[in-house]
């Protein structure tokens, strides 16, 4: 093999390798484009009462801050009028107007990718400040008293102040020190007494309020804490007063204290919160997030294109593909076809009339076609009139196939009209050719390797893992293109000669 092709060869591959390792590494882009993703679909259903007035409706929505990539969002809301606020972390939305007089329907509805990410662990949130309410002269006692704690690490000031919280004074011994602090807690509910010892021994927390995140319908939201353990947010039951584990998943909706639900100058009759599992493809989910990056990469993807037009470039990205399995197929197997792209444009035609009708349909046009050409044969005509007259015979075909298949029924011989009849045409003529200089065998075995060829790469083009996958990644291309050079260059026997000639083979020996 030369150099300057083995040369260009192996840099068009490696420059692939290296957009797709860029992608995947740097830009988060999925191994497995076509692989499926479970997404979870959160619905929100009330019916809003005015009671005369114009009520004042919100709702805290789901938020991308919170570690989860919204991809579909849709909002009900009637006659009112909706906004979309942000509140720190949290967006709310917001439901104005004067209802109608039996109530108005609200809804929103999200398609949610969780991403089960925690937290940078280099990155310590700020200390949490106390709930509002506690007086100055209670936080400097409490502080006081919990100082031994905040010499421990991080995860052990959560549990000890968990394990106190839970069980307050009993086990201890009657430990005078623990018994102020009991007192200087009492008043406060689960909730506020958990973060004011939290902040006490300086864990950051928080409020968040939320789902739990199983398939089903609620009608109220669940608060929770979440504390920062030095490598992720924690979820602690304010029951219990227990870290809940990590398989146990929640949807949470607002964060910081902020209620997850409110309203003024009028009342919820109904309310609802559903959640549904659904399967979807990984592609699908990036295409969300693509269309809304401003990097590079994303700027100039294809998902940026019309989506009619997406399809298009779906099926155009795999004729490479294509193009290399016929040549890997006459080059080094020894498949013999009727020219080179032939069978690459009969497998896109294939996509509309079917296999096995594109495969009827083929066969009949080449016999009909070669006993038309067997006719003209006896005329001499020059070879561009002989050409005309079997294009024009050839389209006649398909006009009455299309005929047959509108009175019978049958759309697959409707799609004729995307065969490539000018290839037919060439197939024909080619196919007589093979006939008179080497006989109805030979033609016959050109017919059925083209055949084959054509099923294969039909087979390939309508996988739809290779769909997604160049789509994704179109610089595959280059691969492809690559691979291509260095099947070009190759010049050793074929599968097929080493068959045919293995007889020499023996007798050397």
């Amino acid at each position: 093999m030369k150099r300057p092709a083995l040369a260009a060869a192996l840099v068009l591959i490696a420059i692939s390798i290296l957009i797709v390792a860029y992608r995947i590494v740097s830009l988060g882009y999925p191994v497995t484009p076509a692989r499926p993703d479970y997404v979870w679909t959160f619905r929100f259903d009330g019916m809003l009462q005015g009671a005369g007035k114009d009520p004042l409706f919100l709702l805290s929505l789901p938020s991308q801050e919170h570690g989860q990539i919204i991809l579909e969002e849709s909002i009900g809301s009637g006659s009112m009028n909706f906004n979309l606020l942000k509140e720190y972390d949290n967006r709310i939305g917001v439901w104005s107007g004067r209802p109608q007089r039996e109530g108005e329907h609200i809804s929103y509805r999200a398609t949610i990718l969780f991403q089960h990410k925690g937290l940078d662990g280099t990155v310590m949130p700020l200390r949490s400040s106390y709930p509002y309410g506690v007086a100055d002269e209670q936080i400097a006692l409490i502080e006081q008293l919990t100082g031994q704690w905040r010499a421990m690490s991080l995860s052990t000031r959560t549990q000890v102040v968990l394990g106190f919280a839970r069980t307050g004074t009993a086990g201890s011994g009657n430990d005078p020190g623990l018994v102020k602090l009991d007192k200087a807690l009492e008043g406060y509910d689960d909730i506020t007494r958990l973060l004011v010892l939290l902040a006490a021994v300086s864990v950051p927390a928080r409020t968040v309020e939320g789902v739990e995140l199983v398939e089903g319908v609620a009608g109220s939201t669940l608060p929770w804490v979440e504390a920062w353990t030095g490598r992720n947010w924690e979820h602690i039951d304010p029951e219990r007063m227990e870290v809940v584990s990590s398989a146990k998943k929640f949807l949470p909706l607002s964060v910081g204290g902020m209620s997850a639900i409110r309203i003024s100058a009028g009342r919820l009759s109904m309310k609802r919160f559903e959640l549904t599992r659904d399967i979807m493809s990984r592609w699908r989910i990036f295409f969300e997030r693509v269309s809304r990056s401003d990097r590079f990469l994303d700027v100039w993807s294809l998902f940026r294109i019309p989506p009619e037009f997406q399809q298009t470039f779906r099926i155009l990205l795999l004729v490479p593909l294509g193009a290399l399995l016929i040549a890997l197929l006459r080059n080094i197997v020894g498949f013999q076809t009727f020219g080179i792209f032939m069978p690459v444009l009969m497998a896109l035609a294939f996509r509309s009339t079917g296999l096995v009708y594109g495969l009827g349909i083929f066969a009949a046009i080449i016999a009909i076609g070669y006993t038309a050409r067997r006719f003209l044969n006896r005329m001499r005509l020059l070879l561009v009139p002989r050409m005309s007259v079997l294009v024009s015979f050839v389209i006649f075909c398909f006009l009455i196939l299309a005929l047959v298949g509108n009175k019978l029924g049958l759309r697959q011989f409707m799609a004729v009209g995307l065969l490539p009849f000018v290839i037919l045409t060439m197939t024909i003529e080619r196919f007589f050719v093979i006939v008179e200089e080497h006989g109805v065998k030979t033609a016959l075995q050109t017919s059925a390797g083209s055949a084959a060829v054509a099923v294969i790469t039909y087979l390939i083009i309508q996988w739809e893992v290779l769909q997604i996958t160049f789509f994704v990644y179109p610089e595959l291309i280059l691969f492809v293109m690559g691979l291509q050079i260095l099947v070009g260059r190759y010049t050793g026997y074929r599968l097929s000669e080493l068959v045919r000639f293995r007889s020499f083979r023996s007798s050397g020996r």
